[in-house]
């Protein structure tokens, strides 16, 4: 049986196909944003933090698993603190207090699990301030 490929031949919206560069920019603080989309049991935040950016300890009931991608990281989850680099994956369970400071800027994937509400209602203002809903 030969396989069927589809590609999409114009630039249309679509509910299940997206591109990075095309999802809304959210302001996690005053330096630190993100591209974000999110499924119903998932959000997934593609973040980036300037050198120098500080993310404050916090907590949230949601699993979080951040994945770094480029940069450092220095990085606290409940009592550890460590040095993230590329390729490092650090698991936050719910309810545990994280946060990190950055020197070199870094790049990477935080994965939600439920969605963060917080996060949802950034994304929702930001959809809209674009026209989309």
């Amino acid at each position: 049986m030969k396989e069927r490929r589809f590609f999409m031949t114009e630039k249309k919206k679509s509910k299940y196909f997206h591109r990075i560069e095309d999802l809304p920019v959210v302001m996690l603080t005053e330096q630190s944003k993100s591209h974000m989309v999110a499924g119903q049991n998932v959000l997934i935040s593609f973040i980036e933090n300037p050198p120098g950016c500080v993310f404050p300890v916090h907590s949230h009931p949601s699993e979080q698993i951040l994945i770094l991608l480029e940069g450092e990281e220095d990085h606290i989850c409940g009592e550890e603190r460590f040095l993230m680099k590329p390729g490092d994956i650090c698991i936050h369970p719910p309810n545990v207090m994280h946060g990190g400071e950055t020197k070199t800027g870094f790049k990477g994937i935080d994965i939600f699990c439920p969605p963060r509400e917080d996060h949802l209602e950034k994304l929702k203002k930001a959809l809209k301030e674009r026209g989309e809903e």
